[in-house]
């Protein structure tokens, strides 16, 4: 259902329109109406009373993947909420007839008459697979909420206030066994609230630690546990069914079994390119629309994901190399000037004496990251591609697309970003998206905001090991999850990529210009052309 609500005001917005697709609350006199999207039903049932008590200050009592929009008809005001980890996306546009708010892009995209493109937010996403701005899209008149933030708008105009951000102060003082034992407790009971719905329940389940984690405790709190595991049709290198199988089997999961056939991924391909209107870009995409399809032909409409995990238990290698470095640098500057801590430099140089012979830079920022893979194919399209539009020509050779840490950045900002980009503005939208587009919700237990701030409270030497992936999670997960799943080698769930390079082979450019075509590059243009080209 939409919701729309028209404010009065004497201020250059004539009125503000808020449509968001969700389910709708009432207060007792119908002078307060809501639509939320995420969450569970129980807190979505505190908007009000909270709001009612505590005005706009009632989101610092709210917790969960709730976003909602508020209408208060008695002071014609306008509340809408970002959930504090981002899960559910808004965005809105302030325009001369009033401010429009909606969690889809397109849909706000069209109250704009004259849309703008911001090149460096197109560029950028076609170079990285995701969006690396917080604020800005790639239309210049729409921006996002940001997650942990809430705008206001009332006949004073509009205001927005940051409620909620991470804080990775170290102020956990008990043992590593305390601590292992509140992350097991944390992710037991945000396990146990998403397998809570009136609609039948699945676990997505592959070989590693995440998902397995997710189902085992699934099965603490529940008899029957269906999980899903994908692979595909005469493709092995990246198919881990039979380990999923064999964990289900001995943990009384009940197995479902999916197999991908690439050669349906044409027709999937134009299935849910329509969905997508952010340059949000990942060749694993078909393979997900097509699992989730699968799914809810089996009748599952609730999907539980493990996503999340790789960055909050530091699960990536060249991340962790960056990261490292980054936070020697820091060490190395703390013990200056010398005179004063002399003792602390000769530590660091007993401790750290092969990067001080690489002159403190044992790994520079390198331009491939953070996505290596696209660093070839973007150089190639970006030196012959142009945009023409609206009388402008944007040429993608010159922008600067790479994301820039600062000078004092270590482990902490290093996966920050990461899960804010890579895991936030990609794989959570991407996976709303496909999901709803095949009337299933994902629901995402790792991306719980009382485990998240319980691991930003601990020490960093606890949590974070620079050679050995997820090594706490291993720890918190060791006697619970068999060994072969805890120490088995990471791999990707992967589309077969000769199908990808035909598409890219047969494609003809709409309006992008460029002697080089590759999968963003192919997803841009079609993002171009379905909203903008008029």
């Amino acid at each position: 259902m939409n919701f729309m609500q028209l404010i009065s005001s004497t201020y250059n917005f004539v009125s503000s329109t808020c449509s968001m697709q969700g389910k709708v609350l009432y207060s007792a006199d119908c002078s307060i109406q809501v639509v939320y999207q995420g969450g569970d039903s129980q807190t979505a049932e505190q908007v009000i009373p909270l709001y009612e008590q505590y005005g706009c200050d009632c989101v610092e009592y709210l917790k969960g993947a709730l976003s909602f929009c508020l209408y208060d008809a008695n002071c014609k005001q306008l509340l809408v909420a970002r959930d504090r980890l981002g899960v559910q996306h808004v965005y809105y546009a302030q325009l001369p007839t009033g401010v429009v708010f909606s969690s889809s892009l397109s849909e706000v995209l069209q109250h704009v008459k004259h849309p703008q493109i911001r090149a460096h937010e197109l560029a950028q996403p076609i170079r990285h697979n995701y969006p690396i701005d917080m604020q800005h899209t790639w239309i210049e008149q729409i921006k996002r909420l940001s997650a942990g933030e809430y705008a206001v708008v009332d006949i004073d105009g509009m205001r927005m206030r940051t409620y909620w951000k991470r804080d990775y102060t170290p102020t956990f003082n008990g043992t590593k066994e305390q601590a292992i034992a509140e992350v097991q407790r944390l992710i037991r009971a945000s396990v146990q609230r998403c397998m809570q719905a009136d609609a039948p329940v699945a676990v997505l389940l592959s070989g590693g630690i995440d998902s397995t984690t997710l189902a085992l405790f699934a099965k603490e709190c529940q008899k029957e546990v269906h999980v899903i595991s994908a692979g595909y049709k005469g493709q092995f290198a990246c198919d881990e069914r039979s380990v999923a199988k064999r964990f289900a089997d001995e943990h009384g999961l009940i197995y479902h079994e999916v197999e991908l056939d690439a050669n349906d991924f044409q027709s999937l391909f134009d299935e849910y390119v329509p969905y997508i209107d952010e340059p949000c870009f990942d060749v694993s995409s078909m393979s997900q629309f097509a699992l989730y399809k699968k799914a809810a032909e089996m009748g599952f409409k609730v999907i539980l994901s493990g996503l999340g995990g790789d960055e909050l238990f530091y699960s990536y290698k060249d991340d962790n190399a960056l990261a490292h470095a980054f936070q020697l640098r820091r060490e190395f500057d703390a013990c200056f000037p010398l005179k004063k801590n002399w003792q602390k430099y000769l530590r660091f140089l007993v401790k750290n004496w092969r990067y001080v012979l690489m002159a403190n830079h044992p790994v520079l920022e390198d331009d491939k990251l953070p996505t290596p893979w696209t660093y070839t194919d973007y150089k190639k399209f970006a030196s012959s591609a142009a945009l023409e539009y609206d009388r402008d020509v944007i040429r993608f050779n010159d922008i600067d697309i790479e994301p820039h840490f600062s000078y004092h950045a270590g482990v902490n900002e290093v996966y920050d970003h990461k899960f804010a980009t890579f895991a936030n503005q990609l794989c959570v939208y991407l996976g709303n998206k496909l999901g709803i587009a095949n009337g299933v919700e994902l629901r995402y237990p790792l991306l719980d905001v009382e485990l998240i701030e319980f691991l930003d409270s601990l020490p960093l030497e606890m949590k974070f090991d620079s050679k050995v992936s997820k090594r706490f999670q291993k720890e918190v997960m060791h006697g619970l999850l068999p060994d072969y799943i805890l120490y088995a080698r990471k791999r990707g769930f992967e589309p077969p990529f000769d199908f990808i390079r035909k598409m890219c082979n047969q494609y003809k450019y709409q309006m992008l210009q460029s002697d080089h075509i590759f999968f963003n590059s192919m997803m841009a243009d079609k993002l171009l052309t379905q909203y903008l080209k008029r």
